[in-house]
């Protein structure tokens, strides 16, 4: 078929518990920031939205929370304890 290879990518990392000399044999995803291929394990994962727009588009997928104006979504996120300094 095409585009698919014919045999397992590997991921590019090498593994912590060989002193960094064999490589990771998980199968490995293409990452576009690095390009390069890694697995679940090595290619790190989301953070989730910095900005307070990118918070509240998140939070505005939530079921809870469709309905909601921004200024009541803003007052909410920044009541919560892990909020920093939201100005």
């Amino acid at each position: 078929m095409p585009g698919r290879p014919l045999h397992k990518i590997q991921c590019e990392s090498f593994t912590r518990g060989s002193k960094f000399t064999k490589q990771c044999k998980c199968k490995g995803y293409y990452q576009k920031t690095s390009k390069k291929y890694r697995c679940k394990f090595h290619g790190g994962a989301s953070t989730g939205p910095k900005s307070i727009e990118g918070r509240i588009k998140a939070i505005r997928n939530l079921e809870k929370f469709k309905n909601k104006s921004d200024t009541e979504l803003y007052e909410w996120i920044k009541s919560k304890k892990y909020a920093k300094d939201l100005s």
